[in-house]
C-alpha cells in the first residue's frame, strides 16, 4: 500500500509539473516538484530511500525529456545521496532549513545540467541561465518546497497510520 501511494504521488507530481504548473511560472521558471520530492525522501527517510527516489525520478525525467539519458539520473541520485547524508549532520526541521536545503539542491541540479550540456552534449546554454534562471529557480523551489514538505508529511503520517492500524486488532 505504501509503495503504491508513493508511486501515485510521483504520477501526480509529474502530471502537475507538465500541465498546469506552467500557470504559476515566474520569469518562465517553474518549481521542480520532482526535485522537491527527492529532497523530501532524502531528508525524511533512509539513505537508501533518498538515493532510490533520486535515481527513480531521474530515470523518469531522462526518459520523458528525450535528451541524453543519465543527466537527471546523475543529479537527482547525487542529491538524494548528499542530502540523506547531510540530514544526519544538520537539524532539518522548520521552514528555513528545508528552504536552504532546497535552494542548495536546486543550484546543484542546475549546475549539473549546465556543465553536462556544455561538456558532454556540446550544446550551448545561454549564460543568462546561470545569472538569471538558476537563481530564480533555486529561490522558487526554496519558497514552494517547505509547504510541499508539510503536505507530504501529512500524507506520510496518514499512510503510516493506515499501515499500523490495519495490523492492530482487539481480541478477547
Amino acid at each position: 500500500m505504501y509503495f503504491y501511494a508513493q508511486a501515485l504521488i510521483i504520477v501526480f507530481l509529474f502530471s502537475a509539473q507538465t500541465t498546469w504548473l506552467e500557470l504559476f511560472s515566474f520569469g518562465d521558471v517553474i518549481p521542480d516538484l520532482a526535485l522537491i520530492w527527492v529532497v523530501y525522501c532524502a531528508v525524511r527517510h533512509s539513505r537508501a530511500a533518498g538515493i532510490g527516489a533520486g535515481i527513480t525520478i531521474g530515470l523518469i525525467q531522462d526518459s520523458l525529456s528525450g535528451g541524453l539519458l543519465g543527466v537527471n539520473t546523475l543529479s537527482k541520485g547525487l542529491i538524494g545521496y548528499f542530502f540523506s547524508t547531510l540530514k544526519d549532520k544538520f537539524f532539518v526541521e522548520g521552514m528555513i532549513p528545508i528552504g536552504i536545503f532546497l535552494i542548495l539542491s536546486s543550484i546543484f541540479d542546475g549546475l549539473v545540467y549546465y556543465f553536462s550540456m556544455g561538456t558532454i552534449l556540446k550544446g550551448e546554454v545561454a549564460s543568462s541561465f546561470l545569472y538569471q534562471s538558476l537563481p530564480v529557480f533555486s529561490i522558487y523551489n526554496g519558497l514552494i518546497g517547505p509547504f510541499m514538505f508539510i503536505v507530504l508529511d501529512k500524507i506520510d503520517s496518514w499512510l503510516k497510520s493506515k499501515k499500523t492500524g490495519s495490523h492492530m486488532r482487539i481480541t478477547n
